[in-house]
């Protein structure tokens, strides 16, 4: 199956001399030529929707990692002489157009980018973004978003195109938790950071140490998945009983708080971020005016929406152009002291 993506290897003998004559001999060469990708289909997944309920789902099956040549895979290195660093997005409950243009702007900004989208990686496909979001739980979700995550940074270590001491992950609501998860497992000397954009507690738990520094990164007017009218993302909670733990998640909230303690109530993302800090990991929590759930979605929208599980919750997505530039501002700034 072809992959989508773009490799520039501007190094072939038969017409260097041309190039170099049209643009000068003085100038830099434009790319080193780039390692070939080799596909891994056995790493594939195999998962079925198992219905809970009318139109709500789980997952179960075989859970697959990455494989470069799934048609939804997006790797690219910019064109240079150096080996840039990487930036690997990391989609949330919608799927993969819940980064591509996030994942434009890095690309634009000089980073090699990576994206995919896991539920294809897992063999389902033919389903909305909507049907994604809504109709599915959030265990479920973060199940194949991990899965597909962890593999996709494991293959990228092995790139001889890009800078591996310098990769960066970036994650969005689901792949928001999912990074931060990864925060708590990856080497330090090849991640240099993660940021994530509206992380949910719910679903795999958060991790009770990080090895890298995190940005948790927050809409004032983000409501998203909370039931209470006046709630925010940050203080969004809910039963333990749904929260699994899932093999190579790093130790977390999921080993004292799951199915197997019904009726405690799921610790918030700012008390996870306190009780990680007490431990001495690093995280930066910011907050952006006018900017709801997914500032990359679009224009702010403010709404509530009913999901398949028959529960209403908040569901504002977006944010005003100047609140996307002072996130994507407050991001760059963030890579930009953790090199």
């Amino acid at each position: 199956m072809r992959t989508t993506r773009h490799f520039w290897a501007f190094g072939a003998a038969i017409w260097r001399p041309w190039l170099v004559a049209l643009i000068g001999a003085a100038a830099p060469a434009l790319a080193c030529a780039q390692a070939a990708v080799s596909c891994l289909p056995q790493e594939r997944g195999a998962l079925e929707l198992v219905a809970l309920r009318p139109s709500f789902f789980t997952v179960a099956g075989k859970v697959g990692g990455f494989d470069p040549c799934e048609a939804s895979v997006k790797f690219r290195v910019p064109p240079g002489p150096a080996k840039p660093p990487l930036m690997i997005s990391v989609h949330g409950g919608g799927g993969i157009r819940d980064v591509l243009k996030s994942d434009e702007a890095f690309h634009q900004h000089g980073m090699a980018t990576l994206v995919f989208d896991a539920y294809a990686m897992q063999g389902l496909t033919g389903r909305t973004s909507l049907f994604w979001a809504r109709s599915v739980t959030n265990e479920a979700r973060q199940r194949m978003i991990y899965s597909t995550a962890l593999a996709a940074y494991r293959w990228a270590l092995t790139r001889t195109d890009i800078d591996t001491s310098r990769i960066y992950l970036f994650g969005i609501s689901n792949g928001a938790a999912v990074v931060a998860n990864l925060a708590g497992l990856v080497d330090p000397a090849h991640v240099k950071g993660v940021i994530s954009e509206g992380v949910t507690p719910i679903g795999l738990g958060l991790p009770d140490e990080i090895r890298v520094p995190v940005l948790l990164a927050f809409g004032k007017l983000d409501d998203f998945g909370n039931s209470d009218p006046q709630g925010n993302r940050w203080t969004l909670s809910d039963d333990c009983r749904i929260n699994i733990q899932f093999p190579g998640v790093p130790p977390g909230s999921a080993r004292y708080c799951n199915q197997s303690t019904p009726g405690r109530r799921i610790p918030h993302a700012l008390d996870w971020a306190e009780s990680v800090q007490k431990r001495g990991g690093r995280i930066e929590i910011r907050y952006f005016d006018d900017m709801a759930h997914s500032a990359f979605f679009g224009p702010l929208v403010r709404t509530r929406a009913t999901w398949g599980n028959g529960q209403t919750l908040g569901a504002s997505l977006g944010a005003t152009d100047a609140a996307r530039a002072a996130f994507w501002d407050s991001m760059l700034d963030f890579i930009a002291r953790h090199p």
